[in-house]
């Protein structure tokens, strides 16, 4: 009898050491697949968004809607899907983009617009006829003020038209460089 009780213990002791082996191993697979799963997915997901960003001194900086939008917080970036987007300049002048595809970077300061885009600088006293560039992807620095891209880009006042390969344009003083390729077009 004392021989069948040895052999019990010695099977409730391997048996419970193989379930505390199981348990673990399952919590370290769990634990890697959660892991895995949060850097690719968002924190937070909105629909039908209207935000403002602000400066640090509490001026808006850029007003952003959209009808879906992710952020993900390890990464410090959010994506967001055909944005319309109000950049308010220094000096009080606006710009307006909009795109497919969006995201954000650098606490915000950073903005890239991906598919279709467009940028308009509203007509002025001085200029009215609206600037329209086109192109296909761009970066918006707010610390900078400038918008950016090494992609071709059209751009349209009233009946001008030119074509280029990249472009800077300043949004202070509303200088628009372009990089290479430049061809223009005036039909009067």
């Amino acid at each position: 009898m004392s021989f069948r009780l040895i052999w019990i213990f010695c099977l409730s002791v391997v048996g419970g050491a193989l379930t505390l082996s199981f348990l673990n191993q399952r919590e370290r697979n769990i634990g890697t697949t959660a892991a895995t799963v949060s850097n690719n997915s968002p924190t937070v997901s909105f629909e039908n968004i209207e935000m403002t960003i602000n400066s640090p001194n509490g001026q808006p900086q850029y007003e952003l809607s959209a009808p879906k939008f992710w952020l993900y917080h390890q990464q410090q970036r959010s994506e967001f899907d055909s944005p319309d987007i109000v950049i308010y300049n220094e000096n009080g002048s606006k710009i307006y983009a909009t795109s497919k595809k969006g995201e954000t970077y650098n606490e915000n300061d950073v903005i890239t617009l991906i598919g279709d885009v467009k940028i308009e600088q509203p007509s002025s006293n001085l200029e009215p006829d609206p600037l329209t560039i086109y192109t296909e992807k761009l970066t918006v620095s707010q610390k900078k003020q400038q918008v950016t891209t090494d992609l071709p880009v059209t751009a349209t006042r009233g009946s001008q038209k030119v074509t280029a390969l990249g472009m800077t344009l300043n949004l202070n003083d509303k200088v628009l460089h372009l990089h290479s390729n430049v061809k223009g077009q005036y039909n009067p």
